[in-house]
């Protein structure tokens, strides 16, 4: 298949969501003439041994690779929260510069994230240790059902969103394993000389999840330049404002893509 004029965005759902709670935002992103390709991660709906580092192959191997390889299209890649670590990860040697070397001619264009958690990884740390050691207080553990949950996920996860949306959103929700915060990190890509530039992250001024505060401590223990956008609600800014929310993505691909 001969490349698109417009790349596909590979959106990855945050801890406990499916594609379902990125349906409109897809639905945006698709009528601006992108694709738009959305999977469940193996870590939710689980109680089994799943790691981020499954997390991480399934998103390459499934996700990434299939648009780059398999139909030819340059990629995007959107992650939201806990997804920023296993689809920053995943793009390793996917990058413009790692691919043209390969003789390819399809990449990873760059990466956007959403209220992501930025963790360097590859230092055998899990995910608990980029809490400091604690879990936030809306996530509970179930170690007899190797389960991460959160009794009430409106406050933390929809505290912004209308109230029939924000139930509906509560219903549609997937307790992940926690071996997935238990296991360790793997490095992440947004520090790679192939995405210099070419990282963006979304701030959620009134995250109740990952706080403000949180975001930009984390965005400047990187040491890297960002490009930065601030959004005005909570942490699910896809049911929040998806409009605005779909504006700010293409106005960032649109710089991708002239790079």
């Amino acid at each position: 298949m001969a490349p698109s004029p417009k790349p596909v965005f590979v959106l990855v759902p945050g801890a406990a969501l499916t594609p379902s709670h990125y349906a409109y935002l897809q639905h945006l992103l698709l009528s601006e003439g992108y694709g738009v390709l959305s999977a469940m991660l193996p870590t939710v709906g689980t109680g089994a041994n799943v790691t981020v580092e499954d997390d991480t192959e399934y998103i390459r191997s499934r996700m990434l690779l299939p648009v780059l390889d398999l139909e030819n299209h340059d990629v995007i890649m959107i992650s939201h929260s806990y997804s920023s670590m296993p689809a920053s990860a995943a793009a390793r040697g996917l990058g413009k510069t790692d691919r043209a070397a390969e003789g390819k001619t399809t990449s990873v264009l760059g990466q956007i994230l959403i209220a992501g958690i930025l963790a360097r990884g590859g230092d055998g740390k899990d995910v608990v240790a980029t809490f400091g050691g604690q879990l936030p207080p809306h996530i509970q553990t179930d170690e007899n059902a190797n389960l991460i949950r959160c009794d009430d996920p409106k406050p933390p996860l929809f505290n912004d969103v209308s109230s029939v949306l924000a139930d509906a959103a509560v219903i549609s929700t997937i307790s992940q394993s926690l071996t997935s915060f238990r296991s360790p990190c793997p490095a992440a890509t947004w520090d790679a000389e192939a995405f210099k530039g070419r990282c963006a992250y979304i701030r959620t001024l009134n995250d109740q999840a990952v706080p403000y505060e949180v975001q930009n401590m984390m965005l400047q223990g990187t040491g890297q330049e960002w490009i930065t956008k601030d959004i005005e609600t909570g942490h699910c800014a896809q049911l929040a404002a998806p409009d605005t929310l779909s504006s700010i993505i293409i106005e960032i691909a649109k710089l991708f893509e002239a790079m």
